[in-house]
């Protein structure tokens, strides 16, 4: 069985004199990922590659994470970028559940809601929102196709 946590990045800043990428996160944001820590690992919490959008706070999250989800890489790309497309996003992380089965896929909304639409099986979350941060837990019994992801938990700030 694969696993794939979509996760959306925490509370970041409103705005950065260099540009929306390098928005890093807020005191509240670290705070909210703190809170959640205990959770997430109540709830076994653990992938093997995290995977991350280059945008600062996309990073942050991903690397306050790292302590407790133990992934042995962590890897950046543009495919997970606010404005990137869902269906590429699932074709990247498809190519990356070939060698791992365990993965942690930080990025941005409306991306990640998108990304779930597509690996979700139909019908079986209605009305998720992330929030800042969120992780949906999905479980697949061969890779990672589109339509075949089982909801296994969702975890709110």
């Amino acid at each position: 069985m694969k696993t794939v946590y979509l996760v959306r990045h925490s509370k970041a800043q409103q705005q950065h004199p260099s540009g929306d990428r390098f928005r890093a996160l807020t005191a509240e944001g670290v705070a909210r990922i703190a809170a959640m820590l205990p959770r997430a690992v109540e709830n076994g919490f653990r992938a093997e590659l995290a995977l991350s959008s280059p945008y600062v706070r996309a990073v942050e999250t991903r690397d306050r994470f790292a302590g407790v989800m133990g992934a042995t890489r962590a890897e950046v790309s543009t495919a997970f970028a606010p404005d990137a497309s869902a269906h590429d996003a699932c074709i990247e992380l498809a190519v990356w559940a070939e060698q791992y089965s365990s993965i942690a896929l930080f990025t941005h909304n409306p991306l990640v809601g998108e990304i779930a639409d597509l690996l979700l099986i139909p019908r079986s979350l209605l009305d998720l929102e992330f929030h800042t941060p969120t992780i949906l837990a999905l479980g697949f019994e061969h890779g990672t196709g589109l339509r075949q992801g089982k909801p296994l938990w969702v975890l709110h700030p």
